[in-house]
C-alpha cells in the first residue's frame, strides 16, 4: 500500500491486486453472481462456472469479484495506524485495467482530520468593553415594565411627534392600482415603532388630526410579498386621532406593587434596572470580544479543509431549519420566504455558514490540544453529578448518557476564558 496526499485534505491510498488474489475473488463473486441467475437445465445457482462463463462470459464477475477486492482492501486500510485520522467514508478507484491473470491496482481516496497551523491567539487585539449604562437606558428598561399600566391620553395639539399613538385611514396603490392588504381604516400606529415599511412613519410625524397626505415610499427588495418587492407605492392617510402614553408616577405605593425583591421605591428600582442592564452588557461585551478573537484567529489560521466536515455541518444547519419547516407544516421553499429569502441565497448562506463552523471546529480543537484544555475525569464527573441531582438521577447514569456534551462544554468554556482573559483590550 503506497500513500499519496491530495488537496482539500485528502489521501489516496493504492494497493497491488495480484491475480491470483483477483482470481480467489471472482470465485467469491460467482458464488454470489450465479445465485442470481436461472440457467436452462439447471436450479437457479447451480450451473457450473463454466457453463455461466460461456453465456456471460468472465467479465459479468469483474464488478462483483472487484468490490470483494475494494472490501479486502477497505479493512486493510483501517486496521492501519494513520485510519484515525480518517473521515466518512471513501471514494474507490480502479488505476489499472482489469485483465484476469494480471496484476493492477486500486485506490481508496479518503478526507483526512486536516492539519492546522494556529496563528497567534494570545494576545488578539480587541476593541474595550463598554459597560457605561446611562439614565435613558435606565428609564427605557423601567418603562418597559411600566408599561402594563400605561394610559393612552388624547393630545392637547393634534400633531404627530415621535412615539406618539396616531388612529389613521390609509389606501395604498402601486401604478394607480389598490393591492390587496394595502388599505385599512381607523388603524392605530405607535409612530417610530418601525412597524410599517421604512419612509412611511418617518413622512407621518408633523401630521394633525383631520390631515390628508400622500406618502411616497418604495417596498424592500427582500419583502415577504413577491409581487410588491422593490416596487414604489403611494400611500393615502387620512389622520383622525392623536393620542400620547403616560406611564404611571413611581410612587412608593406603586414601586412596592411591581414585587420586585429588595425593591420599595424609585431609587431602588433605578438601581435595581441599573445593575440588570450592566450585567447584560458585561455578557454581551463578552460575547463581543469572544466574536472578534474567533474571527481573526479564524481568518488568519492556514487550514486545508476537507469537503467531508464542511458538508457535515452544512447539512446540520439545513436540517435545522427544514426541521422547523416541518413543525410548521409548510413547503420548505414558503418557509424561506417567510424568512425573505429563497432557496438559491439560503443554500449560499449555508455553505458560508457550515464552512465556518467547520473551520472553527478544527482550530478550536487544536487550541485545546496545544493548551491542554480537555476536561479531566474528575471535572467530568463533578459535571454529571451536578446534573443527576437536577434530574433525580445517578452520576453514574448521567455521565454514560451525557459524557460528549460534558467534554464539548467543558473544553469550549476553558477555550473562552483563555483567548477572553488573553485578549489585549484598544
Amino acid at each position: 500500500m503506497t500513500v499519496e496526499k491530495l488537496d482539500k485534505s485528502r489521501v489516496k491510498l493504492v494497493f497491488d491486486v495480484t491475480a491470483d488474489e483477483f482470481e480467489k475473488a471472482l470465485d467469491k463473486a460467482f458464488v454470489t453472481e450465479n445465485a442470481k441467475v436461472t440457467i436452462k437445465g439447471f436450479r437457479k445457482g447451480h450451473a457450473p462456472r463454466k457453463v455461466f462463463e460461456k453465456i456471460y462470459g468472465v467479465e459479468a464477475l469483474f464488478e462483483s469479484a472487484l468490490n470483494v477486492v475494494l472490501d479486502s482492501k477497505f479493512q486493510e486500510a483501517i486496521k492501519d495506524e494513520n485510519a484515525k485520522n480518517f473521515i466518512g467514508r471513501p471514494e474507490a478507484g480502479l488505476e489499472e485495467k482489469i485483465e484476469r491473470g494480471k496484476d493492477f491496482k486500486v485506490s481508496l481516496t479518503w478526507d483526512v482530520y486536516p492539519e492546522v497551523e494556529l496563528p497567534e491567539y494570545k494576545g488578539v487585539e480587541v476593541k474595550a468593553k463598554n459597560l457605561k449604562v446611562t439614565a435613558k437606558e435606565v428609564d427605557e428598561a423601567i418603562k418597559a415594565i411600566t408599561k402594563k399600566d400605561a394610559v393612552k391620553e388624547t393630545k392637547t395639539e393634534q400633531v404627530i411627534a415621535k412615539g406618539d399613538y396616531a388612529t389613521f385611514d390609509f389606501v395604498g396603490t402601486v401604478d394607480g392600482v389598490e393591492f390587496p392588504g394595502g388599505k385599512a381604516e381607523n388603524y392605530e400606529l405607535q409612530i417610530g415603532s418601525g412597524q410599517f415599511i421604512p419612509g412611511f412613519e418617518d413622512q407621518m410625524i408633523g401630521l394633525k388630526a383631520g390631515e390628508t397626505k400622500d406618502l411616497n415610499v418604495t417596498f424592500p427588495e427582500n419583502y415577504n410579498e413577491a409581487s410588491l418587492a422593490g416596487k414604489a407605492a403611494v400611500f393615502k392617510v387620512t389622520v383622525h386621532d392623536v393620542k400620547v402614553e403616560k406611564f404611571p408616577r413611581l410612587t412608593a405605593e406603586y414601586v412596592a406593587g411591581l414585587k420586585i425583591e429588595g425593591v420599595t421605591t424609585s431609587e431602588e428600582l433605578k438601581a435595581n434596572k441599573k445593575a440588570e442592564l450592566e450585567a447584560k452588557k458585561a455578557t454581551e461585551e463578552k460575547d463581543r470580544q469572544l466574536n472578534d478573537i474567533i474571527e481573526k484567529i479564524l481568518d488568519n489560521a492556514k487550514v486545508d479543509m476537507p469537503k467531508t466536515l464542511i458538508d457535515e455541518k452544512v447539512n446540520q444547519l439545513k436540517g435545522q431549519y427544514e426541521q422547523q419547516a416541518k413543525m410548521y407544516n409548510i413547503p420548505f421553499e414558503t418557509f424561506l420566504s417567510f424568512m425573505g429569502t429563497n432557496l438559491k441565497d439560503f443554500n449560499e448562506n449555508m455553505e458560508k455558514q457550515g464552512s465556518r463552523q467547520a473551520l472553527f471546529q478544527v482550530v478550536a480543537q487544536k487550541i485545546i490540544e496545544v493548551e491542554k484544555l480537555a476536561p479531566s475525569q474528575e471535572a467530568l464527573e463533578a459535571k454529571a453529578e451536578e446534573e443527576a441531582k437536577l434530574h433525580n438521577s445517578t452520576k453514574e447514569k448521567m455521565l454514560k448518557a451525557n459524557v460528549a456534551r460534558y467534554y464539548s462544554d467543558l473544553a469550549y468554556k476553558a477555550l473562552v476564558d483563555l483567548l477572553v482573559a488573553n485578549a489585549k483590550e484598544i
